[in-house]
């Protein structure tokens, strides 16, 4: 537990070196102006639209625990688990999210093995999500602006090699032959053949988890959920003072999607680094000509502040409500030995 508590304190601290290198990237002064001039009220919309992505993806979490046969949960305490885990956000590699498994273990009895390949299914869904909201921006950009055609066309490599990816995994993990036959094959080796039970739970949930009605259900709420806080990104530059057009909503919509994207394949705490100066970079190329670096660094920090770190407080916030219940007398005990992987598994499981 205290290596965990470590990670998340230096994510944080890491932070706030993000922030301050953003500031001296940009211009700090020209900074101050325009958060100055933002219209506060736009402020409410904003942050309603990221509760609606956060209100859709924990509908894609509660109908994933269904998927894995969880059925003994409430949807309060189910909230619960998953608001929480957003301060969990800023391990390195969000590895700290196993500890949603380790707390439904406690709640439900549900085994680490089987619940884990939910927080991957999270991931791996909103990273689909993301890449079709992308190549929507993009198609919308192209569509809109002729001028930005090759500008545009330098992201294409690195959208295509990570779409491939992601589904080549997908399909493979639905080869049910193949994997069964490793799994048997796995299990006569003595040091792995202990843990074959836990493999055999991971790959089952795996499985159910992305076959194709669940992939498509999840997808689909992933695209309407991160569409919000594309709109609301979108609400923030057009109150920084650009004109509302449809060029910009796609424009809008493609950098966020990238910048999620490339923040989550960084595997740096909460993307931090990763996706601010993607945002901040991408403002300038794409819709100021390089121009005005403080306006792009003020609505990187406002986009962030809005989804990023109204996460964290809602997760911090969550966690100290629901305390008793997420984490009973034993917590630090059973906490402690998920944190050396694979052993946790086959440790929480027996």
């Amino acid at each position: 537990m205290k290596n965990i508590r470590n990670k998340l304190i230096v994510g944080g601290l890491f932070g706030l070196v993000v922030v301050v290198a953003l500031l001296l990237y940009t211009d700090f002064k020209s900074i101050g102006t325009h958060l100055q001039d933002f219209p506060l009220l736009l402020i409410v919309p904003i942050l309603g639209l990221t509760l609606f992505n956060y209100i859709l993806r924990w509908i894609k979490w509660h109908y994933y625990l269904h998927i894995i046969g969880v059925e003994d949960i409430s949807a309060i305490d189910s909230a619960a688990i998953w608001v929480s885990g957003f301060v969990l956000a800023l391990s390195p590699g969000k590895i700290a999210e196993l500890l949603k498994a380790a707390v439904l273990r406690m709640m439900t009895g549900t085994p680490i093995a089987r619940s884990a390949p939910v927080i991957i299914a999270e991931r791996v869904t909103d990273g689909l999500a993301m890449l079709i909201l992308g190549a929507i921006g993009l198609g919308g950009i192209l569509v809109t602006s002729a001028q930005h055609n090759e500008i545009m066309s330098q992201y294409l490599p690195s959208y295509f090699t990570i779409l491939g990816i992601l589904l080549v995994g997908i399909i493979i993990l639905q080869i049910r032959p193949l994997f069964l036959w490793l799994l048997r094959s796995v299990e006569q080796i003595p040091l792995v053949g202990r843990i074959s039970h836990n493999l055999s739970n991971l790959y089952e949930s795996s499985y159910e988890l992305f076959r194709p009605k669940a992939l498509f259900i999840s997808v689909t709420l992933g695209v309407i959920s991160w569409a919000g806080e594309c709109l609301g990104f979108y609400f923030i530059l057009q109150g920084l003072g650009l004109a509302p057009t449809w060029l910009l909503f796609w424009q809008a919509t493609f950098m966020l999607a990238a910048a999620t994207i490339i923040g989550a394949v960084s595997g740096l705490p909460g993307g931090l680094g990763a996706a601010e100066f993607t945002i901040a970079g991408m403002v300038q190329s794409l819709v100021l000509g390089y121009q005005d670096a403080g306006l792009a660094g003020t609505a990187t920090i406002l986009v962030r502040v809005s989804t990023l770190w109204f996460a964290v407080v809602l997760g911090i916030g969550t966690a100290i409500v629901f305390r008793h219940k997420l984490f009973p007398e034993n917590t630090y005990q059973i906490l402690d030995n998920i944190e050396d992987e694979p052993r946790a598994a086959e440790a929480l499981d027996d």
